[in-house]
């Protein structure tokens, strides 16, 4: 069964899927904006968001720390083991001069 929409009508339902859409967009910046203070971890700053997942305030894209992490101590512990690494290629470096 087909449906006649007059002109009216489908610049009416437009306009409303167009605030519909712009309405999830804002609530999807203001769910992904981030709460509370900053904390600081090794040098490393990471904050909240509003889904409760930790995000690394600064960090390049092409950076590990770069995303979301679900705890601290998630986040905590990947950052020991880029430090361990970093420590490892230093000392490796270092062996060879």
């Amino acid at each position: 069964m087909s449906c006649y929409l007059s002109d009216a009508e489908k610049e009416y339902l437009q306009e409303k899927r167009t605030q519909a859409e712009l309405f999830d967009k804002q609530i999807a910046v203001k769910n992904s904006a981030l709460v509370g203070e900053p904390k600081n971890y090794k040098g490393v700053e990471y904050s909240m968001n509003q889904r409760g997942l930790y995000e690394c305030i600064n960090v390049d894209s092409s950076s590990p720390l770069y995303g979301v992490f679900t705890s601290t101590s998630v986040l905590h512990s990947i950052i020991n083991k880029l430090e361990a690494n970093a420590s490892k290629a230093s000392n490796v470096k270092g062996k060879g001069a």
